[in-house]
């Protein structure tokens, strides 16, 4: 039985604005501990850049890992619009 229910919870869901990001609901725990407020943005990055180019990965939860990675190395970021009362833009 508990194989049965370890293989439910590692079933593959679809995400990405183009429906072509596939992760588990390991993965997506996982990344969501290691890129608590970025990990959107990099599942609908591939999603794009998939869907834009027609490159495919065996695995999507590590090239969003890599691109983090890659990221953080260059020192970039993503830009914050959080803004309070006053505060221009």
């Amino acid at each position: 039985m508990k194989n049965n229910l370890s293989r439910v919870s590692d079933r593959a869901h679809v995400r990405g604005r183009y429906q072509n990001v596939f992760l588990s609901d390991t993965e997506i725990a996982e990344l969501q501990a290691e890129l608590p407020d970025l990990w959107q943005h990099y599942v609908e990055k591939l999603s794009e850049y998939m869907a834009s180019t027609g490159k495919t990965y065996q695995n999507h939860a590590a090239t969003i890992r890599h691109w983090a990675a890659e990221d953080r190395r260059k020192g970039k970021s993503i830009p914050d619009y959080i803004y309070e009362e006053g505060d221009s833009l």
